[in-house]
């Protein structure tokens, strides 16, 4: 009998990219095959980059199209931040349009949808934003140190802000996920308290966890051997049903 790797499709945090998720596919193992998700360009400016998209809904509904090919077969999501709603907004579209839904869902410090956002976007300078990510924990000392990627690494979390902001929770249509659901939050994270993770359980149909991890807002940077470990339970254990046969 022929075990086929499942797909963990990742989307990364504001500012960050698809190579957030380089060496993932080490710590996870063979049994998973992790597929970075690269995201169109965001941008609210006028001069802009040629395709960018200036709302959320835009940006799920390109996501969307771009990955529908690639989720006939049994899939799983991992979202960090702003990644975990891109992920439930593209979730919560193959339901509605009668597709296969992910096999796992897991969102990564990020306050359940429906509840409102802070507003992050009133300092939106270079500096409140190298001081934004600095104080979260994502402003290594390598970026720090590169004047050039810490510009564009900026420019993209201002970007990516401002396009976070304009999300709004529908008032109907939106359907609980027909999958596990696992949502990891960093104890000490001050963006994402943890009633605000807890609430995601709103939007589980199924087999709901929360788990505090040790650490800020990036905490599956700052212990990767526990976070990888909780991540690895949770989709094991949907990989597992997976190939149960059924009786």
């Amino acid at each position: 009998m022929v075990h086929t790797r499942l797909k963990l499709f990742c989307f990364h945090h504001a500012g960050g990219s698809a190579w957030s998720f380089a060496g993932w596919g080490q710590w996870l193992g063979r049994a998973i095959e992790v597929v970075p998700v690269s995201l169109p360009p965001r941008s609210v400016s006028a001069t802009g980059a040629p395709g960018a998209v200036s709302t959320m809904a835009d940006l799920v509904r390109e996501v969307t199209g771009r990955l529908a090919p690639s989720l006939d077969e049994p899939y799983a999501f991992y979202g960090h931040s702003m990644g975990s709603l891109v992920a439930y907004g593209v979730a919560q579209a193959q339901l509605a349009a009668g597709r296969r839904p992910p096999l796992c869902f897991v969102a990564g410090a990020h306050r359940a949808p429906h509840l409102p956002a802070p507003d992050m976007t009133a300092e939106l300078s270079d500096s409140g934003s190298l001081e934004l990510l600095s104080g979260l924990g994502g402003a290594g000392r390598l970026l720090r140190e590169n004047p050039r990627r810490m510009r564009a690494v900026v420019d993209r979390l201002r970007e990516d802000l401002l396009v976070g902001a304009t999300y709004r929770h529908p008032a109907e249509g939106h359907r609980p996920l027909p999958c596990p659901v696992h949502v990891l939050h960093g104890s000490d994270d001050p963006l994402v308290p943890a009633a605000h993770a807890a609430a995601w359980n709103r939007h589980a149909d199924g087999i709901f966890s929360l788990r505090a991890m040790p650490g800020g807002h990036f905490f599956h940077k700052e212990h990767k051997e526990l976070f990888f470990e909780e991540l690895g339970q949770a989709l094991g254990a949907a990989h597992a049903d997976r190939m149960t046969p059924a009786r």
